[in-house]
């Protein structure tokens, strides 16, 4: 029957040690695989970092033309406003005068009375007050034709005014069109930074818990490499005491050796030294040589 080998105290500290070094270097591995898994998420962090800092730079000019058109559409739109009281106060003088239809009628009535002056006979007294009625109505015709000039001048003006307001609120239109196609265009880009940012919080908040991870086993993988060190002394300091004993029998041996030279080789006292030796030994304990 084969005796069943029963490991010695070496055998098990080695064994032990093993185990601690073999579970040090799995925690180091996973370590290390945290450790490349946060510094991807970085990569991908900066890659997003460099888009978002671009796509800033872009809506910043968007924004810079926007204002410009904005400041230009106001000012034309001030402008325009300006003209309009101008209009108002050029229309106002005009108001109500009805020039036009009261010089018809005194020109009518001027005919009338030069016609009656050429076609009616009639004594020289009655002539002379019909000539001094033309020459009054005459008067105020001239005063009217004035005042008709005026009002001409004013609604020439109020006209061009007209179209010059038209123009400032055209052109105003043209830039308000361009400040919502900018802005609607600078909405959008600050929506997709707004994207970029909320994925940099998620790569940022995942690449710190792998770096949380990376950092725990890194911490358990030391504390088993303080166990590992503790252990390789202790079996150091039995494989020590181990060569020692087998250094020790060795050196009975050789003795025993040089004894039975000394004897001559005497084969029955070099048996019976060899049986101490064996029974020495057997006394220590098993001794394990190991290379």
């Amino acid at each position: 029957m084969v005796r069943k080998k029963v490991p010695s105290e070496l055998d098990k500290a080695e064994i032990k040690l093993r185990t601690i070094l073999d579970r040090r270097d799995s925690l180091n591995d996973e370590a290390n695989a945290r450790r490349q898994e946060r510094d991807q998420l970085h990569e991908q962090k900066r890659v997003l970092a460099l888009e978002l800092r671009t796509m800033k730079d872009g809506q910043g000019a968007i924004v810079q033309e926007l204002r410009k058109h904005k400041a230009a559409r106001n000012e034309l739109q001030a402008k325009a406003k300006k003209l309009i009281e101008m209009r108002r106060s050029v229309r106002g003088k005009a108001k109500g005068a009805r020039v036009g239809s009261s010089l018809a009628s005194l020109r009518r009535e001027v005919a009338r009375i030069e016609m009656e002056q050429q076609t009616i006979p009639m004594k020289l007294s009655e002539e002379n007050e019909l000539l001094d009625d033309l020459k009054a109505k005459v008067r105020e015709m001239r005063e009217l034709e004035k005042e008709k000039g005026v009002e001409e001048q004013v609604f020439k003006e109020a006209k061009e005014l007209d179209a010059a307001i038209d123009d400032l609120f055209a052109r105003a239109d043209e830039e308000h069109a361009q400040v919502v196609a900018l802005s609607e265009k600078a909405n959008a880009a600050y929506d997709k930074m707004t994207e970029l940012v909320q994925s940099m919080g998620v790569l940022i908040a995942e690449a710190d818990k792998k770096h949380a991870e990376h950092l725990e086993a890194r911490a358990k993988a030391d504390e088993q490499h303080q166990a590992a060190l503790e252990l390789r002394g202790k079996v150091v300091q039995i494989r020590g005491a181990a060569q020692a004993e087998v250094r020790e029998a060795r050196q009975i041996l050789k003795q025993q050796r040089q004894h039975v030279r000394r004897e001559l080789y005497d084969e029955k006292k070099l048996d019976e030294f060899a049986a101490k030796a064996v029974e020495s030994l057997l006394k220590k304990g098993k001794v394990e040589i190991r290379g």
